[in-house]
């Protein structure tokens, strides 16, 4: 029997850049040849190309004017500040809408403003503009109302909020409708006809632009003070977490910004920040994308999950070290209570997969799951399957289920979603990450249109998209000097994911569980005199499967792992199999 190993039954595909490509890069760039093709493969086909992405700066962001309405928006909220006058943020409790809240907030409290914030309880309210909202806005006589990551859909509550003397500025970045709202500005990237240069900008990344806007419109032509050009660069650690979190691409503008932004997270002066930072346990020190992902993230997220989305904003928002302090911990305490629960339905998820189409999207229901973890475990079950992964549940005596949606490469799940909509209520989101409501009588049929979306997509292919990997090396080959090459490619996230290696004929030494409750594998492969310790997180059952001695493929991601001053190189596994026939090595042939 073959080694079971790969739970991914997809193809793999070896990425074959030009050669002669591979060598002007390695010559240019005094880098590895394989480092080369990993540059290449990223689309880079000069020198000047790649030095740029390898060396992100502020001088590549683009103009914020160029955005469609900046001008009207900036100037509007320039003269808001200017009076005095009564200005609402208007959020949302994902952390792109959590980040670009606190980001506004914190801007116009450094401004002297002393704005309110509004955010509608999913669960209760719904999504955007509500009643609920709108009644807000004019119980606490604002007369500007500033959305952030939200708002391109709500068209008659921003009608009835200008009619009644209120200036509403959108900012957002989800896929606007037919019509835009008759707001006073509507800043977003994603318009039809807004001939921005880069599309790709998370919620938060519009709320940053609108600040340097604004920014630029109080210093009244002259340069901007020492002062907020250290607070603009200090904001980008909001940017960088919003971007992050919320599946944006890293790439174009949000490379930079994530660049600047993310070193600047564990060394914020935002009393909230830093205490978010301690309770997660992340220092300065090789702060990088994964630890938004898998510590910050998490928990800014738990509040909502669990039933106290509040907390995260008073966190983000808090004054001072002795209020956030006790709302980081609260948080690291909701965090720990939604890792049990989110465990739970995973493996009743997963439980489920053999009962699913093996060649097209995953879509499970069950009204016993929580609402708040389907984006979650759907977003485990992808990246785990390499295959979209849909999750519906609903919530007693409602009248619509929700679901969400985690995509992978090659798949845009709300393009999906739009071909599905004569079957639900409501949806939106963007390509990776998006969420919908449909009728319990209409989910067979939404099923069914979904799938057959993701065939359409591909092309009339069903079947699951191959992994590629960047270029194929043995054991010996994966050197430290090779590793600190590839991270320089960082920041790695959507879009620009960790350079993968394939390695042929390796040999198993040894496989078992890891972690506390053996959730996860460790494993010592060899070829040769070379050998290295690979894990895979998740993947614990695997143990009981491998055999000592196997001759096994593998996919791997290499990092530096860095303990007590000792720096050795791992793998982080991706996919493994029974070992095939000899396979090109890229790297020698881009020598």
């Amino acid at each position: 029997m073959p080694p079971a190993a790969s739970t991914v039954a997809r193809p793999w595909v070896c990425r074959s850049p030009d050669p002669a490509l591979v060598r002007t890069l390695a010559a240019a760039l005094q880098v590895e040849p394989l480092v080369a093709a990993a540059l290449a493969n990223r689309g880079l086909s000069t020198p000047d190309e790649a030095r740029a992405y390898l060396e992100p700066s502020v001088d590549h962001l683009h103009d914020p004017l160029l955005l469609a309405d900046m001008d009207k928006a900036a100037e509007r909220l320039a003269r808001a500040v200017r009076e005095g006058e009564a200005i609402v943020i208007y959020g949302d409790y994902d952390v792109d809408g959590l980040t670009s809240t606190a980001l506004m907030v914190h801007f116009l409290r450094h401004l002297g403003a002393r704005p309110t914030v509004y955010v509608p309880n999913r669960a209760y309210e719904g999504y955007s503009f509500t009643a609920g909202g709108v009644a807000h806005c004019r119980s606490v006589g604002a007369r500007v109302v500033v959305s952030v990551d939200n708002g391109i859909g709500s068209l008659e509550p921003v009608a009835q909020m200008q009619a009644s003397g209120i200036d509403v500025i959108i900012t957002d970045h989800h896929l606007p409708g037919r019509s835009l709202p008759p707001a006073l500005a509507v800043v977003n990237p994603r318009r039809a006809d807004c001939t921005y240069p880069y599309k790709g900008l998370a919620g938060v990344g519009v709320a940053f632009k609108l600040a340097c806007a604004v920014a630029g419109k109080l210093a009244e032509g002259k340069r901007r003070s020492p002062e907020m050009m250290q607070f603009l660069g200090e904001a980008m650690a909001f940017v960088a977490l919003g971007t992050v979190a919320d599946m944006m691409p890293l790439t174009g503008e949000n490379r930079v910004l994530a660049a600047r932004g993310l070193p600047a997270i564990p060394r914020s002066s935002s009393p909230g920040l830093a205490a978010l930072c301690a309770a997660a346990d992340v220092s300065a020190q090789d702060f990088a994308a994964d630890d938004v992902a898998f510590k910050l993230a998490p928990r800014l997220n738990a509040g909502g999950r669990m039933g106290r989305a509040d907390i995260a904003l008073q966190l983000l928002i808090a004054p001072d070290a002795a209020t956030a302090r006790p709302l980081a911990e609260q948080l690291d305490r909701l965090n720990t209570q939604r890792r049990a629960a989110d465990r739970e339905v995973f493996e009743q998820a997963q439980a489920r997969l053999a009962r699913q189409p093996a060649d097209g999207p995953i879509v499970l229901h069950d009204d016993h799951w929580p609402s708040g973890l389907l984006g979650l475990v759907a977003g485990r079950l992808a990246q785990q399957t390499g295959r979209p992964a849909v999750l519906i549940s609903a919530r007693p005596g409602e009248p619509a289920a929700k679901g969400s949606c985690r995509s992978v490469a090659g798949f845009d799940a709300h393009a999906a979603l739009d071909a599905c909509h004569e079957h639900l209520d409501s949806h939106g989101g963007h390509a990776l990450a998006a969420g919908f409501t449909v009728r319990p009588e209409r989910i067979a049929d939404f099923t069914r249109a979904f799938r057959d979306a993701f065939v359409a997509q591909r092309g009339g292919a069903a079947g699951t998209p191959p992994q590629e990997y960047d270029g194929e090396l043995p054991l010996a080959a994966i050197t430290p000097r090779l590793v600190e090459q590839l991270e320089r490619l960082a920041p790695f996230g959507q879009g620009n994911g960790r350079p993968v290696l394939g390695s042929s004929g390796v040999t198993l030494l040894e496989a078992r569980r890891m972690g506390g409750d053996g959730t996860h594998l460790q494993m010592q492969i060899g070829q040769g005199p070379a050998a290295l310790r690979v894990v895979a997180f998740g993947r614990g059952s695997l143990a009981e499967q491998l055999g000592r001695g196997e001759l096994l493929d593998v996919l791997l991601v290499p990092r530096i792992n860095r303990f007590r001053g000792r720096f050795s190189v791992e793998g982080e596994l991706l996919d493994l199999r029974a070992t095939q026939a000899a396979r090109p090595r890229q790297a020698a042939a881009g020598a």
